[in-house]
Order: C-alpha cells, then structure tokens, then sequence
C-alpha cells in the first residue's frame, strides 16, 4: 500500500540558511508520507543545500520560474477577480480602521499576487499528481497558495503553520498583515508553534474556533546531560545572534553588578558582536565572558557536551518558543528568561528557573543570578533535573513531531 503524499511549500529549505527547524521535523514527516518539498522565494541561493531524506523530492521549478516585479506578474491580479474580491470582503473591516493608504493597497495587492501566481505554478507543476495533505510552513502567501489546491481538487487537505512574525498583525507595518484572514478561511487547519500562538489565532478568528491547533517546535534528545560547574564559579550561557531585540547589553549590564565569581559564554554573533565585546571588555575581574562569534548548530551541542553550564539565560524582549532554550533544556540545563512569547509555556519559576517581565531591568537579572549562585546544590541539582523531564513531555522532537506527523495524516 502506498503511503500518503506530502506537498511541503517552505520559504528557501533546504538550500541557502534560515528555517532550521526543519532539518528536524523533515524526517519525521518522511516517516510517514512521501514528500514533494517546495522552496519559493526567488532570490534563494542554490549552492548550498541541506541532506533530506531519501524519500523528498525536492523541487526547484517553481522558485526558477517564480517572476520578480510588479511588471512580470500584476496581470494575475486581473485574472482572479472572484478571489480578489473575496480578499477585499474579508478584510474590509480591519482595513477600514486603517484606512485606505497607498501603501496597505500595495502590500495587499502584492500579497495576493504572489499568492495567485504561486499558486499557478503549483498547479501547472502538479495537475494530475494531487497530494493528500498540502502544508504551508509559514503563514504567508504561500499559505494562500496551498488552500487555493484544495478548491482545484489537487490536494484533499490544506493546512499552514504560524510561527510569530508571520501571525502578529501588531508587529507588521500599519499593523496589519494582508491576506490573512482569507488564507486561514480557506485552509484546514492552522498550527501554531506554541499555545499562545494558537490563542492569539482563535481570539481573532473567533468564527474558526476548532481551526486552531498547537504543535510546537521541538528538539532531538540531547547526546549526553551536561554536568554543573564545580571550580566555585557561575557557568552562564546565552545563545542567540547579537541584534537589538535579543537585548544581550541588558546581561552585560547585570553581570557588571556581580560581585561573585562568573564565567560567562555567549555562543553566536551578529551585527552587534563588536558592540557586545566592547562593552563586556569593562566587566569587572570576576567575571570571564567569551563570545565565540557565529557556531554551526553542531558546534552548540557539542558546547553542551563538553562544558558545564549551571544556567542558561534570555534577555530578549521578544521570542516564538526558542530553539536555543529547548537544547539548553534538552541538557538539563536551568533557564533564566524573560516571560515573552513561548517562553513561560517552557520554564516553570521554582521547578526549571525563572521568568522576568519582559521589562526587566539589570539589577532585577543580577538580583537573580544572586540567588541562584547561593542556592544549595541539591536543589540545583532538582532544577536540572526538571528543565530536563519538562523539555521530555512538552518538546522532545521524538514525541511531538512524530505526534505532529501522524495528526496530519489523521486529517484524511
């Protein structure tokens, strides 16, 4: 008997870098279908390529033939008018608060645009191969594109997953992000990566009350536990890439208020590497730091396996549900975060670590970090323990992707 197939439409995976969390879950989705995987954006570099499985066929067609301006593809606009107006209709009442600008009718127009003509070119590459489930990896055109299949019986289930940047109308320009309200009509089912994903969805579509389900990002089980320090020192790690939301200054700022011993490593880079190392150079001399600048995703596990870490900690002032955190846990590492996005759904004050208000301040991290040092090791040692069995139920890649897999297979 055959096995059910999969269209996967992402944004560049598996070329060029970016949605890493898929090398993850691609391999658990080919375990139970067999995968037409499909990159779209146009500018996507195809010298570097990530393994997939044996099973994925990846097609580079469509981005190929993917047109770039207004000029090589508006007239799509004009061939679609019944789904033009249906976009128009929808969103009508969030556009008439923002008013009727030049530029929201751009990115509108653009939206669907891009969406219509991706659409096309899904249909001409598979007209007579439908699929049983299409899946949108983002909540983005592409989205869109996958529900208009269903309507032309080339894929009996359509389905997308939101991830943050593409669900948040508040962090859009205008505050507002175009054709959503009519892809998620359209679609099956819309999965967040994180529950306060889905309850962001169902509160603004309340009309889609069942549509709206939570499979999180996960990670694989971690080689080995990483072991606490023992040379009387504070091991800290933070993990993320040196940019303005990641607020990295703001632990720079608490290490400085410490007066016991710290060793602190910041694994990653970024536009404000030189910044960081800048500022770090005035700790005071009890406190190490390294910086170790970009690391491939191999390069930080093995981090975990070679070093202690007594804490990993987040400053940022904004996150989905982070990678970096679950690998940190996946190691039986404790967490100190700030309580945005994903994060409080992860760490659990008084079991995992701590949370802060996302408006934290140096000397409420230093005041932490205090405390934490002065805890007795026994309950450190409670605390590893449970940042490890909390990233076991909630998201360990070998129960929640494997679980996501088989729940859209269920679709049918």
């Amino acid at each position: 008997m055959s096995r059910p197939r999969l269209l996967l439409v992402t944004a560049r995976f598996p070329f060029s870098h970016g949605e890493e969390f898929l090398e993850t879950e691609i391999h658990y989705l080919a375990d139970v279908f067999d995968v037409v995987l499909v990159p779209w954006f146009p500018d996507t570099d195809l010298s570097t390529r990530r393994a997939v499985p044996d099973n994925v066929q990846v097609r580079t067609d469509i981005l190929r033939a993917f047109p770039v301006g207004w000029g090589a593809s508006s007239a799509w606009l004009l061939r679609h008018p019944g789904t033009v107006a249906s976009l128009l209709g929808l969103s009508l009442e969030e556009r008439r608060a923002l008013g009727a600008s030049p530029a929201l009718w751009r990115r509108e127009a653009s939206f669907l645009m891009r969406a219509l003509r991706l659409n096309q070119l899904l249909t001409d590459a598979f007209r007579g191969q439908p699929f049983d489930v299409a899946y949108s990896y983002w909540l983005s055109p592409a989205a869109l594109a996958v529900a208009l299949l269903k309507e032309k019986g080339l894929t009996r289930v359509a389905v997308a997953s939101g991830k943050g940047s593409d669900v948040y109308h508040e962090r859009a320009p205008q505050g507002y992000l175009p054709g959503q309200a009519l892809a998620v009509d359209r679609l099956d089912r819309v999965y967040g990566v994180a529950a306060f994903i889905q309850r962001y969805l169902q509160q603004r579509y309340p009309q889609h009350p069942d549509k709206f389900e939570v499979a999180r990002l996960s990670v694989r089980p971690a080689a080995t536990r990483n072991r606490p320090s023992r040379d009387g020192r504070l091991h800290l790690v933070s993990c993320a890439y040196l940019v303005p939301v990641k607020r990295i200054h703001l632990l720079v700022e608490a290490l400085a208020r410490c007066e016991f011993p710290i060793h602190w490593t910041h694994l990653g880079g970024g536009q404000l590497e030189a910044a960081i190392r800048k500022q770090a150079a005035g700790l005071p001399s009890n406190v190490a730091w390294q910086i170790t600048g970009p690391l491939p995703n191999r390069d930080i596990l093995r981090f975990y396996q070679e070093h202690p870490v007594d804490l990993f900690v987040s400053v940022s002032a904004s996150e989905g549900l982070p990678v970096s955190m679950m690998e940190a846990m996946s190691y039986g590492v404790p967490v100190a975060a700030t309580a945005v996005g994903g994060v409080p759904e992860i760490v659990e004050p008084g079991r995992n670590g701590y949370l802060w208000d996302a408006d934290t301040t140096p000397d409420q991290i230093a005041d932490t970090l205090r405390a934490f040092f002065a805890l007795p090791d026994a309950e450190k040692t409670a605390m590893r323990d449970a940042s490890w069995q909390i990233w076991a139920e909630r998201v360990n890649a070998d129960v929640q992707y494997a679980d996501f897999a088989r729940r859209l297979k269920a679709l049918l």
